[in-house]
């Protein structure tokens, strides 16, 4: 009997030390680590700059947590609750072009990459912190390549000269006031400008010069331009509707209508349901595998454009192309 519990005793002892010895390494190999974590702040307005389901896909992947925080009571305190949960990397949804001063104090503090979307901070913001990175697109690349269709439209009677007098007789609607909007139509008529087609603003006013709303009712009777120039895919089937209604639709010289959209679906959704001749489009897919990449990179010490083919310029910014969807080629 002894003898048995002699056996068993040794057999035991020999299954711990096997045991300890994998606990070991697997200790030494990270096994017990904590999963990784990359944070994700939305900004204000929760525009969609990234795809959030295509990050937290990718990050599953390779074994990274996706961690959303809560801007309810700004960015930093937000920023903090992600730090506290592991997050190692922040991915901040931007749309001002400054960057909460706050924020950049507590990713130096606890030495955390951010890698921006939306709006890209200032030049200085990007100089004083080497772990910040910027991934978007530039609203003048937009502006630019659509107004080069609309001069080439223009040019090649796909949009209209209705009255003959060579300027291109166009009505801007902004549903979206703000600098990046406006800036995408203003390098849009500028562009224009640039292929020789000059144009000319047809402002809808009351007796009082103030604006009149777009509207059917208000509209009626107003010249018709021969062009609507907007920056959302939403403005677009707005602006479509609307010509309808007025009756700019028809005849010979029907009203076209430019847009930039969100995303390639929605511009191609334009093009293809004969809303808009011609569309230009934030190229949301890339901007999100580059940023997701960025963050990878960074939760792995690695160089911020390992695995990217694009590279970043001097300041760290990955500045990513509009696309653009049109159909004035073909007419």
């Amino acid at each position: 009997m002894k003898r048995i519990a002699l056996i068993l005793a040794k057999l035991f002892a020999v299954c711990a030390a096997l045991g300890l010895c994998v606990v070991l390494y697997l200790f030494s190999v990270g096994y017990f680590d904590p999963q990784p974590a990359i944070g994700y702040l939305h900004s204000p307005k929760e525009l969609p700059y990234v795809d959030l389901d295509a990050l937290e896909d990718r990050f599953e992947e390779n074994g990274v947590r996706f961690l959303l925080g809560d801007e309810s009571a700004g960015y930093e305190p937000a920023a903090r609750e992600l730090i506290e949960q592991g997050a190692q990397v922040l991915i901040v949804s931007e749309d001002e072009d400054i960057l909460d001063p706050a924020l950049l104090r507590l990713a130096r503090r606890h030495s955390v990459p951010l890698v921006v979307v939306g709006r890209s901070p200032q030049l200085q913001e990007m100089e004083d912190y080497d772990k910040l990175w910027y991934v978007g697109s530039n609203p003048a690349l937009g502006g630019e390549l659509l107004g080069e269709e609309m001069a080439m439209g223009f040019r090649d009677g796909a949009i209209a000269d209705a009255n003959g007098d060579l300027l291109l007789q166009y009505s801007l609607y902004l549903s979206d006031i703000g600098p990046y909007h406006q800036a995408l139509s203003y390098y849009a008529l500028q562009e224009c400008e640039h292929y020789g087609v000059y144009s000319n603003l047809l402002e809808y006013l009351d007796e009082n010069d103030d604006p009149l709303p777009f509207t059917a009712e208000a509209l009626a009777g107003q010249q018709k331009p021969e062009l609507l120039l907007c920056t959302t895919a939403g403005d677009a089937r707005f602006l479509y509707d609307l010509a309808g209604q007025l009756g700019w639709l028809e005849g010979d010289a029907p009203v076209r209508i430019a847009a930039v959209a969100e995303n390639p679906e929605l511009a191609q959704a334009l093009v293809d349901d004969g809303v808009a001749v011609a569309a230009s489009y934030y190229d949301i897919d890339q901007i999100t595998q580059v940023a997701g990449q960025l963050a990878l990179n960074a939760l792995n010490s690695q160089f911020a454009g390992q695995g990217l083919e694009l590279q970043p310029d001097e300041t760290g910014r990955f500045f990513i192309p509009f696309g653009l969807v049109t159909t004035i080629e073909d007419e």
